[in-house]
């Protein structure tokens, strides 16, 4: 025999297992227009209104897993071709829209960054200044960006990491 309160924690059980699945189903929206973010790829962006009002430092660190030898050869042949590395700047509002572009081609290292073979992988780092206009994507909320770190091989073949979304009034 069924009691009120068995049906009553039935249909609270069916509730709550709707709403989970709501819930977990209700998030994708929101998050699937930036794309995941590659493991130890990471973007900051500093304010550079002491030394340059209206100007924003990008920087993009990260690594390529990548072994020692693997990653020696790569650079070596980063030369030839077209190989670099190309920096993307994305805006990530419900679809991603395109704010600027860095490119660097063959291997680098400077003040500003470099891409270097390590004992463990391929590192990778860059640091540019942009008018804070650029980053302005939403001009009249909150702005989110990413960064897509491309390295393209001497054979123009690219392999693409994504930095984690920066979100800020720009």
């Amino acid at each position: 025999m069924t009691t009120t309160y068995s049906k009553r924690a039935s249909l609270f059980g069916a509730a709550a297992a709707a709403a989970a699945v709501i819930g977990m189903t209700g998030g994708l929206g929101t998050a699937a227009a930036a794309p995941s973010q590659s493991p130890g790829t990471v973007l900051t962006i500093v304010d550079q209104n002491v030394t340059g009002a209206g100007f924003n430092r990008v920087i993009v660190r990260g690594v390529y897993p990548m072994e020692n030898p693997d990653a020696v050869g790569y650079l070596n042949n980063l030369t030839a071709g077209c190989g670099g590395m190309h920096y993307v700047v994305w805006g990530d509002d419900p679809n991603e829209q395109y704010l600027f572009d860095r490119n660097y081609p063959g291997v680098h290292d400077d003040i500003d960054g470099f891409i270097r073979a390590t004992d463990r992988d391929l590192e990778f780092l860059q640091q540019f200044v942009v008018p804070a206009s650029v980053l302005d994507e939403d001009k009249d909320g909150t702005d989110e960006v990413f960064v897509r770190a491309r390295f393209v091989d001497g054979d123009c073949g690219g392999r693409v990491h994504n930095t984690n979304v920066v979100t800020g009034t720009f």
